[in-house]
């Protein structure tokens, strides 16, 4: 069963509902948007919610390009630079990693609520989008994904580790 949806969103946060919206824009007549067409200052509201992730052919196949000043806190350390499939528990990968998956293989976006393991015994709820995008027009080598966390600690936000 999945858990995640890719029609008739119910997505509460604003600057997620913004990110689509701005999606649903730049991709015009495409079936997918490029890379290129995404500027962030498009949407400078949404920017501390978004990873931007490459999409490899291999296993692990995720890579963490860059993440927002609202995400990384959720961690104990920065996650730019380095695989979701290492920083997601066992059991987090099988909830998660078929959302991202959906996305690349059949080009549309998709939206999933739930909890995920950020630290041992720390577990966050969250909303997610994920938002395919290509570089060459082709092939999704992208992701655009919008995560907004519930319950983060402002004093979190603040830890001099998040601070770039």
């Amino acid at each position: 069963m999945t858990k995640y949806t890719n029609v008739n969103f119910d997505i509460k946060n604003m600057e997620l509902v913004d990110l689509l919206n701005y999606w649903k824009e730049i991709k015009e007549d495409q079936a997918v948007p490029l890379r290129k067409q995404f500027s962030p200052t498009a949407v400078p509201q949404c920017l501390k919610y978004i990873v931007v992730l490459d999409v490899g052919e291999q296993t692990p196949k995720f890579y963490i390009r860059l993440s927002g000043s609202a995400v990384n806190p959720a961690y104990e350390e920065p996650i730019s630079g380095r695989y979701l499939e290492h920083i997601l528990s066992e059991k987090d990968q099988e909830d998660i990693l078929p959302q991202y998956e959906h996305s690349v293989q059949f080009r549309v976006p998709t939206f999933m609520t739930g909890t995920v393991e950020v630290a041992p015994y720390i577990k966050l709820g969250y909303e997610r989008l994920v938002l395919p995008v290509t570089s060459d027009g082709n092939r999704v080598d992208k992701l655009i994904v919008g995560i907004k966390f519930e319950d983060i600690k402002q004093g979190l936000l603040d830890r001099p580790l998040n601070k770039t």
